[in-house]
């Protein structure tokens, strides 16, 4: 094969490996559930909303109260990347379950 070739291929490898590690950690230490459950929460000022609701006797509708304050800065490029990873992160089980498997057997023989 080419050298260059071999050259864009080892590179390639190396980023995609380095951005798959980058998501997948991220998304296993639970930065994105964090990000969902703070988007989720009262605020102070909700909550004395609400409160001042049930006290005047208001309806009170829960969706009206979580209404999130932050802007999401999540584009397609990140929802395909986080795609990309997840699919490569279950491949990668698969293959680690296959090979221990595999070495559990060699060793379970000899």
């Amino acid at each position: 094969m080419n050298k260059k070739v071999k050259v864009f291929f080892k590179v390639f490898f190396i980023i995609s490996f380095v951005s798959f590690l980058t998501f997948y950690i991220s998304l296993q230490s639970g930065y994105y559930e964090y990000n969902s459950r703070r988007k989720m929460s009262f605020t102070k000022d909700q909550i004395e909303k609400f409160e001042e609701d049930v006290r005047n006797g208001n309806s009170v509708d829960i969706h009206e109260y979580l209404k999130g304050t932050e802007k999401n800065y999540q584009n397609k490029i990140s929802k395909i990347t986080l795609n990309i990873s997840e699919i490569i992160s279950k491949y990668t089980r698969h293959g680690v379950d296959i090979i221990f498997t595999k070495i559990g057997n060699a060793i379970e023989t000899s």
